[in-house]
C-alpha cells in the first residue's frame, strides 16, 4: 500500500508549516480554536459540529474518530468511544464488529504516522497482513459506495488514550492537509478526555511542592513507605502523612483510587 511517512518529525511542505512539519503557530491556535470548545457541545451535536470544524482543516468526505483507553493503572477501563459523520449504520458495524480488531487501528498506533492511500490500496494491505479481514474490507467498500476514494488514517494520542482519525476524501489529500489533521486529532483526544473524564482538568490543575513531588515520583518506583523514608531523610509517619495529604486533593471521582494509583496517572499527565 502507498503511505506517507507523515510525523511530527517530516519534512515542511509550504508556507505556512514549520520546518519540523508541524503546522505553524498560527495554523495550530485556529485548529485549538476550532476543536478543543467541542468538550462542552451537546451530545446530539457532538458529530456534525466535529466533522463540520475538521472540515474547516481539510476537505473532509467523511470522517470516524477512534478513542481507546491506554490501560492506566488503576483507572476504570474506558469503552472505546467512535465520533465522526460516517453514516451510522457503517458506525455502528465498526464499533461492533471492526474496533477491537482494526489491522489499521493497530498499525497506525504502532508505527506512528499517518496511512494514506486509495480504498483499493488499503484493503489490498488488509487482505495481505490479516486474517478473515472480510468485514472491514467490507465496511470500506461500503465507504467506497458513499463516495470515498482515499483514505488517511492518523495516530492520536491524548493524556490517558491513545487512537485514530479515519479521514475520508473524494481525491488524494495534500500533504498540507494530513500535517493539519495530524495535529488536529491529538488535538480531537485531549478534547475527548476531557469530554468523558473531565478530573482530567483537575487534576492537571494540581500544585506540589517540591518534597511532595519528591515523595510521590518515589512512590511510582513501587517503594515501600519504609523505603521512601530512609531515602528522603524523613519518618514513615511523615511519607504517609504527604500521601494522605495527596488523596484527600484529588477530585471524588478517582478518590477511591490508591495514592501510588493516583500518582502513576499524574505521571501519565505529565504532572511527575
Amino acid at each position: 500500500m502507498s503511505v506517507m511517512n507523515i510525523s511530527r518529525a517530516s519534512p515542511t511542505v509550504r508556507a505556512g508549516n514549520t520546518e519540523s512539519g508541524t503546522p505553524c503557530s498560527g495554523l495550530r491556535q485556529q485548529i485549538d480554536d476550532w476543536i478543543l470548545p467541542l468538550r462542552s457541545i451537546g451530545s446530539g451535536r457532538f458529530d456534525t459540529e466535529m466533522g463540520d470544524r475538521l472540515q474547516r482543516i481539510a476537505p473532509l468526505h467523511q470522517c470516524l474518530f477512534v478513542l481507546n483507553d491506554h490501560g492506566c493503572a488503576g483507572l476504570e477501563a474506558m469503552p472505546a468511544r467512535l465520533h465522526g459523520t460516517v453514516p451510522g449504520e457503517l458506525q455502528r458495524l465498526y464499533a461492533t464488529l471492526i474496533v477491537e480488531r482494526d489491522p489499521l487501528l493497530l498499525r497506525v498506533g504502532l508505527e506512528w504516522r499517518a496511512l494514506t492511500g486509495t480504498i483499493d490500496e488499503h484493503r489490498s494491505w488488509i487482505q495481505e497482513h490479516t486474517r478473515n479481514a472480510d468485514v472491514i474490507r467490507a465496511w470500506l467498500a461500503r465507504m467506497a459506495e458513499n463516495g470515498a476514494g482515499s483514505l488517511v488514517v492518523i495516530p492520536a494520542r491524548g493524556w490517558l488514550s491513545r487512537g485514530a482519525l479515519f479521514a475520508f476524501f473524494v481525491d488524494r489529500p495534500p500533504e498540507h492537509s494530513v500535517f493539519a489533521l495530524f495535529y488536529a486529532a491529538q488535538r480531537l483526544a485531549i478534547t475527548l478526555e476531557t469530554r468523558y473524564r473531565p478530573y482530567i482538568t483537575d487534576l492537571l490543575s494540581l500544585q506540589f511542592t517540591a518534597r511532595e513531588i519528591e515523595v510521590l515520583r518515589a512512590g511510582l518506583k513501587g517503594a515501600g513507605d519504609d523505603e521512601i523514608a530512609a531515602r528522603l531523610g524523613l519518618s514513615i509517619d511523615a511519607i504517609r502523612y504527604y500521601f494522605k495529604k495527596f488523596k484527600h486533593r484529588v477530585p471524588p471521582a478517582i478518590g477511591h483510587l490508591k495514592p501510588r494509583e493516583l500518582a502513576r496517572i499524574l505521571h501519565h499527565l505529565g504532572k511527575l
